[in-house]
């Protein structure tokens, strides 16, 4: 079995991740250093596997009926499903699950950032006003608030786990809930129809479900509208799955508080976006998900994968064609 690993140019790196994972399969597997484009097109022919963290249309156009699966080394996978691939026999996995834990931590120090006002304390040390009193009155106290969660995924999982902790009343939907109940670190989990309970509720309402055609500008003028003029909405999932024109004018006339943004609809942000001239939000670049052994984790989990594959069980993160993540 061939497998081609399109996971870094350095020669260096390649053989440590590959130290990560080579082991004594039930199989010959046979690894191959892709670490360009134009190396993929001339191997693309005899692979029977590709992990990378993208794949282009063009570029899989050099593939051949060898092929019988792509890795994704990420979890968002809506840029890669073109409609040559969705029609292949190609099984597609993603690395969900991997960045879990750090997107739901990247989330509570959003949360944290905007009740703690920490973004008035950098004023404080910018103008070196003593506005002790002032501040205190705008501090929140997370027992006092509900976070809501649309997408109770992998990482909607892990930012319960966090929040209930600080004492925060917790609500979420996901596709697949069929009735209102309460889980461990849950106080409701609804489905969907119920979702605008939770938007109306929520103090801090958290993105965490996949870009589809389903949740493309799924949160839009009417949610902003339905929201508390308190609430903070925050997004680390994609930028398609917010009205980005509903969300700058909700900030400007202050329909709601704030917003903390990882992801926008159009990656890198044009540094001439108007997002930039808010003084309610928190934005950072696409970071959430990335922590400095992210590759280990994500070659080591293909690892696992693999050795499923070769003794033909059930590997966990295969994507859906028909959901499309």
């Amino acid at each position: 079995m061939k497998i081609g690993l399109q996971i870094t140019k350095n020669e260096k790196k390649y053989d440590r991740l590959l130290s990560l994972i080579k082991n004594d399969f039930s199989q010959d597997v046979d690894f191959i250093h892709i670490p360009d484009e134009d190396s993929l097109k001339s191997n693309f022919k005899h692979l029977d596997a590709l992990v990378c963290y993208g794949i282009k249309k063009e570029n899989f156009d050099y593939s051949s009926d060898k092929l019988k699966w792509i890795h994704i080394g990420a979890s968002g996978v809506d840029g890669n499903l073109f409609p040559e691939l969705i029609k292949s026999k190609v099984m597609i996995t993603n690395a969900k699950g991997i960045n879990a834990k750090p997107v739901a931590e990247f989330i509570m120090s959003q949360v944290l950032y905007f009740s703690k006002q920490l973004y008035s304390c950098e004023a404080f040390k910018q103008n070196r006003v003593w506005n002790q009193w002032e501040l205190a009155k705008k501090t929140k106290q997370l027992s006092d608030l509900t976070l809501g969660i649309i997408g109770y995924g992998e990482i909607g999982k892990e930012l319960s786990k966090l929040a209930k902790p600080f004492g925060m009343k917790v609500m979420a939907t996901r596709r697949l809930q069929k009735k209102i109940e309460s889980k461990k670190f849950v106080d409701q989990l609804v489905p969907l129809d119920n979702m605008d309970m939770i938007i109306e509720q929520s103090d801090f309402l958290s993105i965490a479900c996949p870009l589809t055609h389903l949740t493309k500008d799924l949160i839009g003028a009417k949610a902003f509208t339905s929201m508390k003029e308190t609430s903070v909405i925050i997004n680390t999932s994609r930028g398609g799955i917010i009205d980005e024109s509903a969300l700058i004018n909700a900030l400007k006339n202050k329909d709601i508080a704030g917003a903390a943004l990882d992801v926008f609809a159009t990656e890198p942000l044009d540094s001439k976006s108007k997002l930039f001239d808010l003084d309610n939000i928190l934005i950072s670049p696409h970071i959430s998900g990335n922590f400095s052994s992210y590759q280990d984790r994500m070659i080591i989990q293909f690892g696992d994968f693999l050795n499923k594959f070769l003794d033909n069980k059930t590997i966990k993160n295969r994507v859906c064609k028909k959901r499309l993540y």
